[in-house]
């Protein structure tokens, strides 16, 4: 039984279906006539309007080897459809070269000839053709692993987060903004906070163990003094370490963005949209400190700044901007907080209100036992 694989409009592959799931799954209007897909013995991935004669009698879908019938005229010279449609086809294009140049194992076997094609095309391609070879590149949005299965659909794709870190320059960039930013300082928080608790209570257990004071009461009073100031120092070194081994290992990777960054959508880039490098995300935390020293007035300057930029990006050179920025797909970007921003901002902000509210009846408590 023929088995076929389609990729859908975000490129994500779905298979193995035989036949009649994929007539039902046209039927239902799942499977547009640029939709991309692949049978047994196909030598590269096709689009639907030329494979569905295969399986069904649809006016509109013209058998393998013929041309799609043409819609309307071409648009003329300098109108906004011809602007449209060579914007479109030149993101297209420089993805499509990018993705060459960065990662050259392909989804498909024709993936090598359609990036090097796409130069030359790229003057008569309309959007939906520069779509269509876009999805061909990685249906799924990952690369298929080196070898014999590399163009099979079978093989297992590579997980690939952010591996593409190609810059594409003058198009709409959105910079994240106060609030997102501050539900993203949340969660990296927190992560930071359960990391630093469980490794000193590590080393506590170790350092009690070891018996560094002696195993006697009389002998812990005598070196209290030393011992107090022996944690103080190792609380900030550890949470210190901590705190930039994270912030400069996830800012400075392929990912460009903490785990807090990623759940609400946002990244962090230098001046002109490229990956931080270590030594610049190492001075990005550095000024961080600069922020905190400034009583946080460094982190309000995001609320009221251009490019949203608080102290310690001023000082850094770098921005914090929508995943999609600096991308072929701009227009993916999101200008709102996003249910993951809303949750934790609600969440903290209960929280806050929980400790003040306890912390003012704890003081009315004082007042009225004096």
């Amino acid at each position: 039984m023929t088995q076929w694989y389609y990729s859908d409009s975000e490129r994500n592959r779905h298979g193995p279906l035989d036949g009649e799931a994929m007539i039902e799954r046209h039927r239902r209007g799942e499977l547009g006539a640029d939709i991309l897909v692949w049978r047994d013995g196909m030598s590269q991935w096709r689009p639907w309007r030329e494979m569905a004669v295969e399986l069904i009698a649809d006016p509109g879908f013209a058998p393998a080897g013929s041309p799609a019938p043409a819609t309307a005229s071409a648009p003329a010279p300098g109108s906004a459809e011809a602007v449209g449609a060579s914007a479109a086809a030149a993101i297209a294009a420089a993805s499509a070269e990018a993705e060459q140049r960065q990662d050259p194992r392909a989804a498909s076997p024709d993936s090598a000839q359609s990036h090097a094609a796409a130069p030359v095309q790229a003057s008569a391609a309309t959007p939906s053709q520069a779509t269509s070879a876009d999805a061909a590149t990685s249906p799924s949005g990952t690369t298929a692993p080196a070898g014999p299965e590399a163009h099979s659909p079978y093989a297992a794709p590579r997980a690939g987060v952010a591996d593409d870190t190609t810059v594409v320059q003058g198009l709409e960039v959105v910079h994240a903004g106060f609030w997102k930013r501050l539900a993203a300082y949340v969660i990296d928080s927190l992560l930071i906070g359960i990391t630093y608790y469980a490794v000193s209570t590590m080393l506590f257990v170790l350092v009690f163990a070891s018996g560094l004071f002696g195993g006697d009461a009389a002998s812990w009073a005598q070196n209290a003094g030393a011992g107090v100031w022996m944690l103080v120092v190792a609380v900030y070194v550890i949470i210190g370490l901590i705190s930039v081994a994270y912030y400069v290992g996830f800012e400075s990777s392929a990912m460009q963005a903490t785990l807090g960054k990623l759940a609400v959508g946002v990244k962090v880039v230098d001046s002109e949209g490229r990956r931080l490098t270590r030594m610049r995300a190492l001075g990005r935390w550095a000024a961080s400190l600069l922020s905190y020293a400034s009583l946080c007035v460094g982190f309000l300057l995001i609320a009221f700044t251009d490019g949203k930029r608080g102290l310690h990006d001023m000082i850094a050179k770098t921005q914090v901007v929508d995943r999609w920025a600096y991308t072929a797909r701009p227009q993916m970007q999101q200008r709102s907080l996003g249910p993951v921003a809303w949750v934790v901002l609600i969440l903290g902000g209960l929280m806050w209100l929980l400790v003040v509210g306890l912390a003012a009846f704890g003081a009315m408590v004082a007042a009225a036992g004096h």
